[in-house]
């Protein structure tokens, strides 16, 4: 998982924040799939705010929008 980390391109916020999130995560709640949604989450934020929606896919939107309800209902 470093490894990846390491090719991440570091001079893009939006690149390196949702990884650092799903990575950090991951240890600290004891689950992959939570981490991993939390990382897309904040991808689609972080685009978002950006302004650069197009470099985001529509699959990975609608999957930070389906994991936001997830976590939204699950409490």
């Amino acid at each position: 998982m470093t490894r990846g980390m390491a090719e991440l391109d570091w001079e893009d916020v939006t690149e390196y924040a949702p990884a650092a999130v799903a990575a950090f995560t991951m240890p600290l709640t004891y689950s992959i799939a939570t981490g991993i949604g939390l990382g897309f989450i904040t991808y689609a934020l972080c685009k978002i705010i950006a302004g650069k929606i197009s470099e985001a896919s529509p699959a990975v939107l609608i999957l930070a929008v389906l994991f936001a309800i997830k976590f939204a209902v699950a409490g």
